[in-house]
């Protein structure tokens, strides 16, 4: 029998947490001190972080110009302002027309330094299998067990990577559905679909990490042709874990924009991961931590939560009671799961 502990790490984030390399680090090690006190260092331990965690590090050394900026927008404007000669650049040597993507494949060798230093650090000291969440980020022609980054085409992806004990990038995936009026507006490249159906293993125990929306059963709107549900095909492998970092930008206890008779908290449990299971053979938790931070214009909400099969009932096996993007609302979701 194998036996894992599985923390949602559900974190309120600030810009202040990604001014510097120093900050970042030090708010994701508060996190870890938090797991370190709960867990039997005798079992092992899977930490899943949030989609978008590491996202603003865009923003890291630049929180001044920001300062007063009333949307992001603004607030990418301002940075454009005072960065345009580097934008210039990079969009020449990428030969790409946009300013998004130029702006995060300039970014992306401070992005990845901060967040790569950081998370293999934390899975090493607290010896953990560790989902470090995601940032938005070029493939990487120097492999991920590096610390520097070299783009190895101008394509801007979701990324996600996870790390073992040894702090060593063990697996890596690029979202596929790209989620519609958010991240389809940044630019960004949707992600392989053999990469993402990859699977990596925890004590002979085999996961798979799917960001957000591609752990959905359906697509938000009728546009999406290209809509893909991963689920299915990992539970065929027989994949029994889950890692489903998510960054929800609506409100979780208000209308859904795209079907504004379902809050966005029904319509995660009726059209999202948890949706699916009762038709998997197994696949049996789901560890779903969800990204707190309101600041610009911009907030990610929703309640964080480990779900799981009892027979062949989809059933809550733990979640936190809070959803609010608030300090009081950080969170730890904890189960220990057997097979």
């Amino acid at each position: 029998m194998s036996t894992i502990d599985l923390f949602a790490v559900q974190p309120y984030m600030t810009l202040a947490n990604y001014a510097t390399l120093d900050k970042f680090y030090h708010k994701v090690d508060f996190l870890m001190k938090k797991i370190a006190a709960r867990r039997d260092p005798h079992i092992p331990a899977l930490v899943v972080f949030p989609e978008d965690l590491a996202t603003f590090l865009v923003l890291s050394d630049n929180l001044d110009l920001i300062q007063g900026a009333s949307t992001m927008d603004e607030a990418f404007s301002r940075i454009g302002r005072q960065l345009w000669p580097a934008l210039l650049e990079q969009m020449l040597t990428h030969h790409t027309l946009s300013l998004r993507k130029a702006f995060f494949l300039l970014s992306a060798p401070k992005t990845w330094n901060i967040w790569y230093k950081t998370m293999t650090e934390m899975a090493r000291r607290y010896a953990v299998y560790l989902v470090a969440g995601s940032a938005l980020l070029p493939d990487n022609a120097n492999g991920y067990q590096s610390g520097t980054i070299t783009p190895r085409s101008n394509r801007v992806f979701n990324f996600s990577m996870t790390l073992n004990p040894l702090g060593e990038v063990i697996h890596t995936t690029r979202k596929v559905n790209l989620v519609p009026t958010q991240e389809d507006t940044l630019d960004l490249s949707p992600g392989p679909l053999a990469e993402a159906l990859g699977t990596f293993t925890i004590d002979n125990v085999s996961c798979a990490t799917l960001i957000c929306y591609d752990g959905f059963r359906i697509p938000h709107t009728a546009k999406e042709p290209g809509f893909t549900p991963l689920l299915p095909f990992l539970d065929k492998q027989g994949t029994r874990i889950i890692a489903q970092p998510s960054a929800n930008p609506w409100w979780w206890h208000e209308s859904w924009p795209f079907n504004p008779n379902m809050t966005r908290k029904e319509q995660w449990v009726k059209e999202g991961a948890f949706s699916l299971l009762h038709q998997l053979s197994n696949i049996s938790a789901i560890v779903n931590p969800q990204l707190l931070f309101h600041a610009l214009d911009i907030h990610f909400d929703g309640k964080s939560a480990i779900y799981g099969r009892e027979g062949t009932n989809a059933v809550i096996l733990a979640q936190s009671p809070y959803s609010d993007p608030l300090p009081s609302s950080e969170d730890l979701v904890w189960f220990r799961w057997r097979d």
